[in-house]
C-alpha cells in the first residue's frame, strides 16, 4: 500500500514537469524561431516478483543431500515503481514562415538537408544563425528578427551579435541604413543594391549546420549552444544547397498551440487521477489505524 502512494506520487510530480514544459512552449508560441521542448517520460527500473518456497508441477527441489525446498519460485508478474520525466528535448522541426517586409527580418529554411545515420538512428540536421553571447560563447538561434543597434552591429531581438562567415561580429558602417541593405540566398548583406556605383558587400550571414541537434543544450528561451565548435557552411568556401535564406520573413515557433493546450488538459487530468489514488490509500490507512487501535 506504501508503495501504491509513491507509484501515485511520481506520477503527480511527473506531470507536474510536463505541465511547466508545456506552459513554457505556450508562452514562447508567438517567439520568432523558439524550438518547443518535449518530455521523456520513462518508468523506474521494474522488478520481477516471484513466489518462493511454493510448490509447483516440478515439485520439491533437493540441495546438496538431505535439504529440500518444496517447490520452485514460481513467477508472478512484473511491478512497477511509477514514472519519472527525465528531460526536456527540444523539437527542431521548421516553423511556418510570415512575411513581414522588414529588411533585417530574415528567415531560414532547411527541410532540404538530407537526413543522416547516426549511431544507427536516422537524425535531420538543423541549420541556425551564431550570435555572440554576453560572455563570448557561441550560441545558435532560429530568431531571424534583427536590427542595428548604436554601433552599427547586427542584432538579435534579444541584444545578442550576429556573427559573420569570418566567425566575427557583423557591423555595418559608413552610415549605411537597414533600408539600403538587400541579404541574398547566400547569406550576403549588399548595400545600396540599386545604386551600381555605390553597391557593395556589407557583410556576410555566417550559417551553422548542427549534424546532430539533440547535442545541443539550451541556453536561455531561444538559443542553444553546443559542447563542441559549430563550423559554418562558408568555412568550406561554399554554401549549403540546402538551405534557404528569406530576406523580409521571420520564422515562427514550431509550437501548435492547440495540441499544447489539449496535452495541457490531459496532463491535469492524469494528476486529478493520482490525487485520487492517493486519497483512496489515505483512507485506507486511517481505516487500518482505526481498527489496530480499536483492537488493540
Amino acid at each position: 500500500m506504501i508503495r501504491g502512494l509513491y507509484t501515485a506520487a511520481s506520477g503527480m510530480y511527473s506531470l507536474e514537469r510536463k505541465q511547466e514544459t508545456l506552459a513554457d512552449n505556450l508562452a514562447n508560441a508567438q517567439t520568432p524561431g523558439y524550438k518547443k521542448d518535449d518530455t521523456v517520460q520513462r518508468a523506474f527500473p521494474k522488478l520481477l516478483m516471484q513466489r518462493i518456497q511454493d510448490f509447483n508441477e516440478k515439485g520439491n527441489v533437493t540441495f546438496g543431500g538431505d535439504f529440500q525446498l518444496p517447490g520452485q519460485p514460481v513467477p508472478i508478474g512484473e511491478l512497477y515503481n511509477g514514472v519519472y520525466t527525465q528531460e526536456r528535448i527540444p523539437s527542431f522541426g521548421q516553423g511556418s514562415l510570415v512575411q513581414t517586409d522588414n529588411p533585417l527580418d530574415l528567415a531560414i529554411e532547411d527541410q532540404g538537408i538530407p537526413a543522416q545515420m547516426v549511431n544507427g538512428r536516422l537524425v535531420k540536421p538543423a541549420a541556425f544563425f551564431a550570435v555572440q553571447l554576453p560572455d563570448g560563447t557561441v550560441g545558435y538561434t532560429r530568431n531571424g528578427k534583427w536590427d542595428l543597434d548604436a554601433n552599427g552591429h547586427l542584432v538579435t531581438s534579444e541584444g545578442y551579435q550576429v556573427l559573420g562567415a569570418d566567425h566575427k561580429p557583423i557591423q555595418i558602417t559608413d552610415s549605411i541604413r537597414k533600408e539600403d541593405l538587400f541579404i541574398n540566398a547566400d547569406g550576403q548583406l549588399i548595400a545600396y543594391p540599386n545604386d551600381p556605383s555605390k553597391t557593395r558587400l556589407a557583410g556576410q550571414i555566417g550559417i551553422a549546420v548542427v549534424q546532430n541537434p539533440a547535442e545541443l543544450h539550451r541556453s536561455g528561451g531561444n538559443v542553444f549552444q553546443s559542447a563542441n565548435p559549430v563550423p559554418f557552411i562558408q568555412d568550406a568556401g561554399g554554401t549549403n544547397p540546402g538551405i534557404s535564406l528569406y530576406q523580409g520573413f521571420i520564422e515562427q515557433s514550431n509550437v501548435d498551440t492547440g495540441q499544447t493546450m489539449t496535452d495541457m488538459m490531459m496532463a491535469i487530468r492524469g494528476y486529478e487521477a493520482n490525487q485520487k489514488v492517493i486519497s483512496v490509500y489515505d483512507n485506507s490507512l486511517q481505516q487500518l489505524y482505526s481498527v489496530g487501535k480499536m483492537n488493540g
